[in-house]
C-alpha cells in the first residue's frame, strides 16, 4: 500500500510538471486586425475606399521582434506594375503600423503582405498574409482590364502620366474645373487666334499605340465654338499616320465627330500597306445626335479596335453610336488589321493633346502646328489608353465608374 501511495505521488508531480510545462509554451504569431485608417483590409472582401492619406495597422495576437519587422518582411506594392510604395515601418508591442511616406494615387490597387518571416518576442513565425486593397475616387485601377492601360493622363494642376509609361514634352494649357467640381482638375484648351499659337501637349512614349486598342477621354465643348467653319482637332497621334480626333461643325453647333485609325492592311494582295479607317458618326447615327450630345456638359468618348475581328467600335457616354466592319470580303482590298503608325519623313511620332500631330509633324499641311490656327477648344479629363479593345459592357463599366 505504501508503495502505491508513492506512485501515485510521483504520478502527481509529473503531472504537474507536465502542466507547468505546458503553461509556458510559446504564444503562437497570428494575425488579429488589419486596417488602411479605418477600414478593414482582413474582410471578406477587398476594401475599395481607403483613403488616400491612410497609415495601415497591423495588430498581432502577441508582442513583435522588432528586428524583423523591416523592408524584407512589410511589402507593400502597387498592383498596376508592382513598384513598391516607399514607407516607413515602426513596432510597438504587438501593433506594427506602416506609414506610406507619400499618398497613395487615388482610384488605385495596392497590395500588402507580412511574410513568413515576421517573428514574435517568442521566436513563433508567422503565418503569411496577403491581403489586396483599393483607394477611394477616379484612378488608374478604376477602368476594367487596368493593367493593360498604356496611358493615363488626369490633369490635376500638371500633366503627368500615371502608368510611368509617357513623359512630357512642350506643355501649353491651362486649368480648369473638372465634372466634379474640383478646381484645376482639368486641363482647358483656348483655342488659338493664328497658326502655332494654340494651346497643345506633347507626350513622348513607346506606348501610344498597339495593334488592338482603346482610347477613352473626358471632353466638354462649348456648341458656339464649333459653328461653322469650326472643326477642330481634340487629340492626335501623327495625324492620319497615326489616329486622331476631330470635332465637326455644323450650321449651328458641331454635328459629327471623326476617330480616325490608321492600319496595316492584312492581307495586302494589292501592295497598300497601310489604310486609314475615318470613322466618322453624325446627327443621323443610331438616333444619337452629336449637336446634342454636345451642347453642355462633359461627355465621354470611347473608340476601340479588335485586330482579330478587323472590328472598330465608337462610344458616347457608355452607348455604342456606331461599329465599323474593316474586314473586306468581297476582293481582300481594305483588310484593315493592326493600327499602326506609318514611318516617314515629317511623321511626328509623340502624342499631341489639343491639336492632330506634335509641333514636328510637317508631313501634312493641314496637320502641320505651324501653319494651322485650328486646334482644340474645349476641357479634357481623365485621357486612357490600353493596348486591348475594351468590350461593350467594359466601356460601360468604365463609363458609370467616372461619371459624376
Amino acid at each position: 500500500m505504501k508503495k502505491l501511495m508513492t506512485m501515485l505521488a510521483v504520478f502527481a508531480m509529473a503531472g504537474l510538471v507536465l502542466n507547468g510545462c505546458k503553461d509556458d509554451d510559446p504564444t503562437p504569431l497570428t494575425l488579429a486586425t488589419l486596417k488602411a485608417g479605418d477600414k478593414d483590409l482582413n474582410g471578406a472582401t477587398s476594401a475599395t475606399d481607403v483613403a488616400v492619406n491612410s497609415p495601415i495597422t497591423i495588430v498581432f495576437s502577441t508582442d513583435i521582434d522588432a528586428s524583423t519587422a523591416n523592408d524584407n518582411t512589410i511589402l507593400l506594392t502597387r498592383t498596376f506594375n508592382s513598384a513598391a510604395v516607399p514607407k516607413t515601418v515602426s513596432v510597438s508591442g504587438n501593433t506594427i503600423t506602416v506609414t506610406p511616406t507619400a499618398n497613395f494615387f487615388a482610384g488605385d490597387q495596392y497590395k500588402i503582405q507580412v511574410t513568413g518571416d515576421l517573428k514574435s518576442n517568442e521566436g513563433q513565425a508567422l503565418t503569411a498574409v496577403d491581403r489586396t486593397f483599393g483607394t477611394v475616387g477616379i484612378g488608374l485601377g478604376t477602368a476594367p482590364q487596368a493593367a493593360k492601360q498604356m496611358l493615363y493622363v488626369q490633369f490635376g494642376n500638371d500633366i503627368v502620366d500615371l502608368t510611368g509609361n509617357a513623359t512630357k514634352g512642350a506643355v501649353q494649357v491651362a486649368y480648369t474645373a473638372d465634372r466634379f467640381g474640383n478646381a484645376n482638375s482639368a486641363a482647358q484648351f483656348r483655342g488659338a487666334t493664328t497658326a502655332g499659337t494654340g494651346d497643345i501637349v506633347e507626350l513622348a512614349s513607346n506606348s501610344l499605340i498597339a495593334p488592338s486598342m482603346t482610347l477613352s477621354v473626358w471632353f466638354y465643348i462649348n456648341q458656339a465654338d464649333y459653328v461653322a467653319p469650326g472643326n477642330k482637332p481634340m487629340l492626335g497621334l501623327g495625324a492620319q499616320n497615326g489616329y486622331f480626333i476631330e470635332i465637326g461643325d455644323g450650321p449651328v453647333s458641331p454635328n459629327w465627330l471623326k476617330l480616325t485609325t490608321n492600319h496595316k492592311v492584312d492581307p495586302d494582295p494589292k501592295a497598300h500597306v497601310t489604310a486609314q479607317a475615318w470613322g466618322d458618326f453624325g446627327s443621323t447615327d443610331d438616333a444619337k445626335e452629336v449637336n446634342t450630345l454636345t451642347k453642355t456638359g462633359w461627355h465621354h468618348l470611347v473608340m476601340t479596335f479588335d485586330a482579330a475581328t478587323y472590328t472598330k467600335t465608337d462610344y458616347l457616354d457608355g452607348v455604342k453610336i456606331k461599329t465599323f466592319n474593316l474586314l473586306d470580303v468581297t476582293n481582300n482590298e481594305w483588310n484593315l488589321k493592326d493600327i499602326v503608325l506609318k514611318s516617314g519623313a515629317g511623321i511626328g511620332n509623340k502624342l499631341a493633346l489639343g491639336f492632330f500631330a506634335d509641333k514636328s509633324h510637317t508631313a501634312d499641311d493641314w496637320a502641320n502646328y505651324a501653319k494651322e490656327p485650328r486646334t482644340f477648344k474645349g476641357s479634357m479629363d481623365d485621357l486612357r489608353l490600353f493596348n486591348v479593345a475594351l468590350s461593350a459592357s467594359e466601356v460601360t463599366t468604365l463609363y458609370t465608374a467616372e461619371k459624376p
